[in-house]
């Protein structure tokens, strides 16, 4: 059995979210304490608060200043583990995770501002869907992304 799903319809919704996750006026700055990660916790619990229990796809956005940040990481999460997921990318991790911890601190040490856009998916299953496609599509410029890329860019 094959089983088609409407690819242009499917498409379009995945435009909708790429031309909002990408775009540079809808990314919340994250505050940290003279380019310290480990103060995130403290400058950024409305920003927790807000992503708490939602399903998202997420872009993690680094650059010299606001207005030169550059989206370097895509990645999706059920709503249970949203505020931790985040955290893992921004301030601590367990070291069995593959979060952008260290590209974080990296960026911090360089005196980068950091970012973070995001949407909410509903039904929450399509954000692997999503994150998949939009890692394809813009593999070139998520440096921090290494699943999901691929070396040959096949037409859809």
């Amino acid at each position: 059995m094959i089983l088609n799903f409407d690819r242009e319809l499917l498409e379009e919704k995945f435009r909708e979210a790429e031309n909002f996750l990408l775009k540079l006026n809808n990314v919340s700055i994250i505050q940290f304490d003279d380019f310290n990660h480990e103060s995130f916790d403290l400058q950024n619990q409305d920003f927790l608060n807000t992503i708490a229990q939602k399903p998202i796809v997420y872009c993690i956005w680094t650059g010299s200043t606001e207005e030169k940040l550059e989206h370097k990481y895509i990645g999706h999460v059920a709503k249970k583990y949203s505020r931790q997921r985040l955290r893992n990318h921004l301030t601590k991790k367990n070291k069995k995770t593959g979060a952008q911890l260290q590209n974080t601190i990296l960026a911090l040490k360089e005196k980068h501002v950091v970012g973070i856009s995001y949407i909410i998916t509903e039904p929450h299953y399509m954000r692997k869907a999503l994150e998949d496609w939009l890692i394809e599509k813009h593999s070139n410029s998520l440096k921090w992304n290494k699943a999901g890329k691929t070396k040959n860019t096949t037409k859809r």
